[in-house]
């Protein structure tokens, strides 16, 4: 008969037995999964699932550096733009005149306070000839992009990026740096064309916009803030943001629609390209939102092809017109303008000398058919002018002072658009 001690003992070993079997049998099985799931070996070097094309012509089957291999064939044909207005040089002691010049003070401030140091020694020896000094307006400069689209040296950027200014340097990618002559803009669209001496350029491939598909990849290349060569990626967010809900000027001429990404676009990014995963450029970067990040704007290149070639062909882009303002007439607001017609485009004004002014249209009246197209807003009336050349003659409707008992065919001989009455940008 067992006591006690000799049944614990007893017990304790076997349970160490149970606990060892179970253990084995564990590690047995544990092994074997091991073994089958070590027929994988994980390889990140190896290419992504998902493919991502490269360049035009080129499918590297989801190489994960397209964008390093994209940029590195983008970044010859992006350039840095800087602009620069010239100094005003002048003596008058206006009080438009420059910072640090001399102004008259009331009679009771006068006194050492009032005197810089020039005037002081003029002063105290008038026997000197000394000239009168020069002031100068302080510079206004300016940081943005562009990009190649000729061998022989043309450069697409913004229109408003050189508005104004009286001199424009590009750098290359490689670092040369070229004085460039603007050779035209085109402010509806918001496009300039500039020149510089070089020869054998890298050429930036056009895309085809129309093509472009909500959430596909973006490059963004430019020189935000100044930051020269500087990329961004994203993504497509809209194909077709309105205009007008940037509270940019709209009309038929305008850019009708832009591309929204939120690859990174900064201050210094406008004309830059903005390119697909071919390196095409599918838009030319324009506009942000200063209060919200991640949200950038582009031209769609499509809507600006004809324009680039246009300014390099003939070094300006012509749009035919008639010289008049003009506004939509409505159901709510004809009664306001006191005329009988409810639909139409409305002369606001007549430029004196215009093709308007010389065929007699007068503010007042009322635009309804150009030739035998019924117009109805501002937009048709220039859309339809707009499929005509400089120089074409239309045959207009109008309504005598907006009366639908006095109306009149006048025959106008259309005249070339002032495009500077127009902002760059809307």
């Amino acid at each position: 008969m067992l006591n006690i001690g000799d049944r614990f003992w007893k017990a304790l070993v076997l349970g160490l037995i149970v606990v060892l079997v179970g253990l084995v049998i564990y590690l047995g099985h544990t092994t074997a999964e091991l073994r089958v799931k070590g027929s994988y070996q994980a390889n990140y070097s190896q290419p992504a699932s998902f493919r991502a094309p490269l360049m035009a012509g080129n499918d590297v089957g989801g190489n994960i550096y397209w964008v390093a291999d994209l940029v590195e064939k983008a970044l010859p044909f992006v350039v840095n733009v800087r602009t620069t207005t010239g100094p005003e040089i002048g003596s008058d002691e206006s009080e438009d005149s420059g910072p640090g010049m001399y102004k008259e003070l009331p009679e009771e401030d006068q006194g050492w306070e009032r005197r810089d140091s020039f005037e002081w020694f003029k002063e105290q020896f008038p026997w000197l000839d000394i000239p009168e000094p020069e002031y100068r307006q302080p510079l206004m400069q300016g940081v943005a992009s562009g990009f190649i689209v000729s061998e022989k040296g043309h450069v697409v950027t913004n229109a408003h990026v050189v508005q104004g200014m009286d001199e424009i340097t590009i750098t290359l990618s490689d670092g040369r740096e070229f004085d460039a002559e603007l050779v035209g803009t085109d402010n509806l669209k918001d496009i300039a064309v500039l020149k510089i001496d070089a020869r054998d350029l890298p050429v930036a491939p056009l895309g085809d916009s129309e093509a472009v598909r909500i959430g596909e990849p973006a490059v963004a290349i430019g020189s935000p803030f100044g930051l020269e060569a500087t990329v961004t990626q994203g993504i497509i967010s809209t194909t077709a943001r309105d205009p007008r809900e940037l509270a940019m000027e709209m009309d038929a001429r305008r850019v009708k629609k832009l591309i929204q990404t939120d690859a990174s676009i900064n201050q210094g990014n406008s004309g830059g390209p903005l390119l697909n995963a071919r390196g095409e450029v599918i838009g030319v970067n324009q506009a942000i939102l200063p209060y919200a990040r991640g949200i950038g704007f582009a031209i769609p290149i499509n809507e600006v092809k004809e324009t680039i070639e246009q300014i390099i062909k003939e070094g300006k882009v012509s749009y035919p017109g008639i010289g008049v303002t003009v506004q939509d007439v409505t159901e709510e607001n004809h009664e306001e303008f006191r005329i009988d017609v409810t639909h139409g485009a409305y002369v606001v004004q007549v430029n004196v000398g215009s093709p308007a002014d010389k065929a007699h249209i007068e503010a007042g009246d009322v635009i309804l058919k150009l030739d035998d197209v019924e117009i109805r807003t501002t937009d048709e009336l220039i859309t339809e002018i707009d499929r005509h050349k400089v120089g074409d003659k239309v045959t207009l409707l109008i309504a005598r002072g907006g009366s639908k008992d006095k109306l009149k065919k006048v025959v106008v001989l259309l005249g070339e658009l002032d495009q500077s009455e127009f902002r760059p940008g809307g």
